[in-house]
């Protein structure tokens, strides 16, 4: 009972393990919709007095990292996306609140960028041109969307020319550009309008994150970066200096975490399963000798005693993982919100998971099984 029973718990931690391992395969994996490779992000937060001060220190900041050797592009952004943070409204489309069929959401995600940012971070652009350095406080207001934007709320028509902006804010911008869907603040969240405003246009210039490109390694460029703060301003720090992989790999933490739990704890329980499976079966197959002696002496093969060991191991491990499926469906159902890109009913997991309990069951019983077969039958029948 007890050995049937430390199965049915392997094969639940097994499955859960499995479950949550595809889960964070899933997200290692998932496209984020621009090439994160040799990309580093930072964060500033200068003294600043007044706009036209910050507009100024962030002008010149960026045209002195693009001379940077190696660096071959630099992006500004108000929001770090992979933070998790992002700001939301809803939002004025061409004048009005858009209508959005079967009772949708008309929030929209929106961050304030600098000139080249799209670029830097490999979003290709689809329709227009992203900003310039020419797009300053006193040029037109411009603006620029995702797929997810014009899709929902401009019926998936051109968008460059229409105009949007905050409910609460007079502050009305021209589309000039549509860039691809892409993540913004996690990994595993799904697609949303967004809409992005350039940082010298708006009333609001304080802390930022800056994005560089480079080749190579990416972190390296990170020395020659901190000097070219210092220069602006000695007492200046980098702000969570980490590549920006790195920074999207800290939304899926947690997943990571129950990952290596989950795993860990099933093999404990494969350990436990083949240590009990085998403490039982030689225990048993010691309290048998006598038995198996009389059977091989009375003609009974090596590979029929073996089979005779393996059928019970096998007998107990099927026991153990009926018994255990229905419970690994429960807690799989109980996992269901921390899944990605894998249901709790997942077959693969489930398999391998039975699979995992019959290689452990033959393993722990073959040494039983071997020493049984080797019984001598006359020293078997002494033993009485």
């Amino acid at each position: 009972v007890i050995v049937v029973l430390q199965m049915s718990v392997c094969v639940v931690l097994l499955v859960a393990a499995g479950l949550l391992i595809r889960t964070l395969r899933n997200l290692e994996n998932t496209p984020l919709g621009f090439n994160s490779d040799g990309l580093v992000v930072f964060g500033l937060k200068p003294e600043i007095h007044s706009l036209e001060q910050g507009r100024e220190f962030y002008r010149e900041l960026t045209a002195r990292l693009r001379q940077l050797p190696g660096v071959e592009s630099v992006g500004l952004m108000m929001e770090r996306i992979g933070s998790g943070a992002s700001d939301n409204s809803s939002f004025l489309v061409d004048g009005k609140l858009p209508d959005v069929p079967n009772g949708g959401s008309r929030t929209i995600r929106y961050n304030a960028v600098g000139p080249e940012f799209f670029h830097t971070l490999g979003v290709p652009v689809l329709q227009g041109r992203e900003f310039r350095d020419s797009d300053t406080a006193s040029a037109p207001l411009v603006g620029i969307v995702n797929e997810e934007f014009a899709r929902r709320f401009l019926s998936g028509v051109n968008p460059l020319g229409h105009t949007f902006g905050p409910q609460d804010v007079p502050i009305r911008v021209t589309i000039v550009g549509m860039v691809k869907d892409h993540k913004y603040r996690s990994i595993d969240e799904p697609p949303i309008p967004m809409a992005w405003f350039d940082y010298a246009q708006i009333p609001v210039v304080g802390r930022m994150s800056v994005e560089l490109r480079g080749g190579g390694e990416p972190l390296a460029i990170l020395p020659a970066t901190r000097k070219v703060v210092q220069q602006m301003d000695p007492t200046l720090p980098l702000i969570q200096p980490m590549t920006q992989r790195a920074q999207y790999d800290l939304t899926i933490s947690s997943q990571m975490l129950f990952a290596r739990l989950a795993g860990f704890f099933g093999v404990l329980a494969v350990a436990l399963v083949a240590s009990g499976l085998y403490g039982t079966l030689a225990y048993r197959v010691s309290k048998r000798t006598a038995e198996i002696g009389i059977r091989m002496a009375m003609g009974a093969r090596r590979g029929q005693v073996v089979w005779m060991i393996l059928k019970e191991s096998l007998t107990l491990s099927a026991v153990g993982v009926a018994a255990g499926v229905p419970l690994a469906m429960l807690v799989g159902h109980a996992l269901a919100s921390s899944l990605y890109g894998v249901t709790p009913l997942d077959g693969a997991s489930y398999v391998m998971a039975m699979g995992g309990v019959a290689c452990v069951a033959l393993a722990a019983s073959a040494w039983p099984a071997r020493r049984a077969a080797n019984v001598e039958p006359l020293t078997a029948l002494r033993t009485e």
